[in-house]
């Protein structure tokens, strides 16, 4: 929480030239919501903003995690206010970020940085670029944080409201729950709306008076239309006895707007991966911090190329015995040389896809 607060001062006339204080107004606000203000979607696969104080330290940043479970409690990490910048974007050289930023100045740099994900048991060494200012009559900072590559370009497609409605509402497909593709917290009773159906209420004209994030939006019906045919090709890869191999639990696929289309294959008494792309998977779900390990991960590799990696508890399992690297590809035939020496436990193969017009590609999506 950040707390904003100013004066009150008698307007009657004769008091103006004393500066009579009636006292104060205040409110406390959730950074949770500020960082709302930088939408997932426009930042891109490894994106984010992050808050600092003239001081130096987080306010708010993917990287600061405030709170540790004891038994099944929650409790604030000791001195958890007091994270310094240079601890979670690591400089290799003088530390020019921190500086500018301690100092309220505005500008940009680009910087080569190791970034973690799956809750720092992988490692990607990316080229950042990062941009700064201060916020005017506070003691904050803000910084953006943008990719190069292919986090430079949105790919944007455009269908009509109707087409788009139909595919959005296949039962295989949702949408990211953190996100605010419609802001349903102004009134109250749009508060106990999910997202889909705030959506659905918008677009199908029962709730005009929502306020939507109308680029996002077609972005969504855009992706539900072309992956709507994913849907009856897992149909029929299921039907069909010999079409699916014998293991496969999940078959699922990400956009760049949030969305998910995923079939499973086998039903959760049977599954292995029983928390695999559930509300309690939040590694693996579109949230408003990230996007999915596995749609991160597989965005630093060419498109068409697959990446197979096993889920952080599952291979500390495997190589707990060894000083093993946990951020290694595997290639195909290791991955299964471990899932048959590894029996219980579940095995994820990604890929990127990407648009190419001229010499501009972007991310459209993840499949598996």
């Amino acid at each position: 929480m950040t707390s904003v607060a100013m004066p009150v001062f008698s307007k009657k006339e004769e008091t103006l030239s004393h500066g009579i204080l009636l006292g104060v107004v205040g409110t406390d606000v959730a950074l949770r919501e500020l960082m709302r203000l930088a939408p997932r979607y426009k930042l891109g696969v490894h994106g984010y903003g992050y808050l600092i104080t003239n001081n130096g330290y987080i306010l708010s940043h993917p990287d600061l995690r405030p709170l540790y479970k004891e038994g099944k409690t929650l409790k604030p990490k000791p001195n958890y206010n007091s994270v310094d910048l240079a601890e979670v974007e690591w400089e290799d050289t003088e530390e020019k970020l921190r500086t500018a930023m301690v100092k309220g100045e505005s500008g940009t740099l680009s910087l080569d940085v190791r970034t973690s994900v799956d809750k720092g048991t992988r490692v990607m060494f990316l080229k950042n670029d990062y941009f700064y200012t201060v916020i005017n009559e506070t003691p904050f900072s803000l910084g953006i944080v943008l990719t190069r590559g292919y986090g430079e370009y949105i790919f944007i497609g455009n269908v009509s409201v109707e087409e788009g409605l139909h595919d959005l509402l296949a039962p295989d497909l949702t949408i990211a729950s953190e996100w605010t593709y419609c802001e349903t917290d102004i009134d109250p009773a749009h508060r106990k709306l999910t997202q889909l159906q705030a959506v659905v209420l918008y677009l199908t004209g029962k709730e005009p008076d929502l306020d939507c994030d109308v680029q996002l939006l077609q972005q969504t019906l855009f992706d539900a239309v072309v992956t709507a045919p994913m849907e009856a090709y897992w149909t029929a890869l299921m039907l069909n006895a010999s079409g699916m191999e014998e293991g496969v639990e999940t078959a699922f696929m990400g956009t760049r707007s949030g969305l998910m289309r995923f079939q499973r294959y086998a039903g959760v008494e049977k599954r292995v991966g029983k928390s695999f792309l559930t509300s309690s998977d939040k590694e693996n779900m579109f949230t408003l911090d990230h996007f999915p390990v596995w749609y991160r991960r597989a965005s630093e590799n060419p498109a068409g190329q697959f990446l197979y990696y096993m889920p952080r508890q599952e291979t500390r399992d495997i190589f707990r015995d060894y000083e093993a690297d946990y951020s290694a590809t595997f290639s195909a035939e290791e991955v299964e040389h471990q899932a048959e020496e590894g029996a219980g436990r579940i095995v994820i193969a990604t890929t990127s896809v990407t648009v190419t017009v001229g010499k501009k590609t972007a991310i459209a999506g993840d499949y598996l």
